[in-house]
């Protein structure tokens, strides 16, 4: 008898293994590809929520006389515990009714949590009259840092890139080791950890970025000149 020309023939054992092996490797291929696509979708996310922050705290500067908010209204020494005795009035609190969404305070890479607020004023920035500035386009208005819930004393200032804590100098960056920051001008830029605002070193031994660490000099948060 003929062989009936339309019938169909399985895949042979080895014809298998072998397109099982094909894909294992296109996926291989793949999946980092995939992996930093989504990486960079959640950085341009957090760059809209610096972008939406900037919008709420240029509203509240002019409706308080071009003067920014203050970082917070409290004083004292954070103590790890999240939160100070009473109200600390961070700029996140004070800036709240000029935000459309509580959630543009979170980045979605924020290495210690997506619950947590992910970004700090720079005390240098914290109440000053806009005016006043020489620059608007290169001094930092927020940054990424933070592992508390909004509102919380702790990590709501910041002016070295290594901080990501205000209690542990870990050095976690955001993204692709580095960190977004919103500019006074209202645009965002995203910097590696050597090459950033604050990315500086002002001490022997240091490494760009260093500006300050507990016990070793320059002590506190400002750097020097």
């Amino acid at each position: 008898m003929m062989p009936n020309s339309n019938s169909k023939q399985a895949f042979t054992l080895i014809e298998l293994l072998v397109v099982i092996a094909i894909i294992s490797i296109l996926a291989a291929m793949l999946m980092p590809v995939f992996a930093r696509a989504r990486a960079k979708a959640r950085q341009s996310s957090c760059q809209s929520n610096l972008h939406q922050l900037g919008i709420a705290i240029k509203m509240y500067v002019e409706d308080y006389d071009e003067f920014m908010p203050l970082w917070s209204q409290a004083g004292g020494t954070p103590d790890g515990s999240g939160r100070l005795p009473g109200y600390a009035g961070t700029w996140d609190d004070i800036i709240q009714p000029y935000m459309k969404n509580r959630q543009i305070l979170l980045c979605p890479d924020n290495p210690y949590g997506r619950q947590y607020r992910s970004y700090s004023m720079p005390r240098y920035v914290s109440g000053i009259e806009i005016g006043r500035l020489a620059n608007v386009v290169e001094a930092v208005m927020l940054m990424e840092k933070g592992a508390y819930v909004p509102g919380t004393w702790d990590d709501a200032a910041a002016e070295n890139f290594h901080q990501s804590t205000s209690q542990v100098p870990d050095q976690r960056y955001f993204h692709f080791d580095g960190k977004n920051f919103l500019f006074l001008d209202g645009h965002v830029k995203w910097y590696t950890k050597s090459s950033g605002p604050f990315a500086a070193s002002y001490r022997t031994g240091g490494e760009p970025g260093d500006c300050e660490y507990p016990a070793l000099p320059p002590v506190g948060d400002w750097p020097p000149g």
